[in-house]
């Protein structure tokens, strides 16, 4: 497994005979999955929470999977797009989202027409992730205020690192074009945001090639040098295409029947 994506896997036991509605309501009040320490995981839970309710002030409880399932299968980016989540598994996961907004303040409950709903009422971020990629919280004291003082330093950092790798991007992924090579699913998992449209309409690099080229750009600093990686690895374990073979020359007696046609 990618370090990237090293965490225990959850255990879905519970689930054995949770109806759907249970399913939400217990997930909700008692989060199944996620860790409090694991920042990029609860930075990827408030992501899709903002994504999730939109414009939107409340959701009644009702209508959490329906509005969950619209996101989902709308945008390339939201997590689990394109997945086959069903029954009380996609209950858990919704409930799960949801218990974790609650916990982190994110969300709050609130009355929708005599029914229980759930109100947003913080979509500012929570959490950052810093130059060498691990996270923090930005509402412990003096952060958030040392994070704004060094967000133009971060940025410009950002940008120049851009600018250098851009040959060697530009070089690797050129070079897949002229192989043929197909594009790995892993770069679609692994960089939702950026390649996760084309997942389904484009098969080879070459398909994308702009796409490739410059999407690191508006990446994080710890995502460039993770694309710079992947493409550069899949360049180099990649073998040419072999070159067209050349047409046999035809005899000669048979140029002089073709010349006598």
């Amino acid at each position: 497994m990618p370090s990237w994506n090293r965490r225990e896997k959850p255990d879905y036991r519970h689930l054995k005979d949770a109806t759907p509605e249970s399913a939400l309501v217990d997930a909700i009040r008692s989060p199944t999955y996620g860790d409090g320490h694991d920042f990029r995981l609860l930075a990827g839970f408030q992501a899709r929470l903002t994504a999730m309710w939109g414009a939107l002030d409340v959701i009644p409880i009702d209508n959490l999977v329906v509005i969950h399932e619209e996101r989902r299968r709308e945008d390339p980016g939201f997590f689990g797009h394109g997945r086959n989540w069903q029954g009380a598994f996609l209950h858990d996961a919704v409930g799960n989202l949801v218990g974790w907004g609650l916990r982190l303040g994110i969300l709050e409950e609130a009355e929708w027409h005599g029914t229980r709903g759930f109100r947003m009422v913080r979509r500012d971020p929570l959490f950052e992730r810093m130059g060498d990629g691990t996270w923090r919280r930005l509402d412990a004291e003096g952060i958030r205020e040392k994070s704004a003082r060094g967000a133009g330093q971060r940025e410009a950092a950002r940008v120049r690192h851009a600018e250098r790798i851009a040959h060697l991007i530009a070089f690797h992924v050129g070079r897949l074009c002229e192989k043929g090579a197909a594009i790995p699913e892993a770069w679609f998992t692994r960089f939702p945001d950026e390649f996760g449209r084309h997942k389904g309409l484009a098969e080879r690099v070459a398909d994308a090639r702009g796409t490739f080229v410059e999407a690191h750009r508006g990446m994080h600093l710890a995502d460039q040098k993770a694309w710079l990686k992947a493409v550069t690895d899949y360049n180099q374990r990649h073998p040419m295409k072999a070159p067209p073979r050349e047409p046999a020359a035809l005899p000669a007696e048979d140029l002089d029947a073709l010349d006598g046609l």
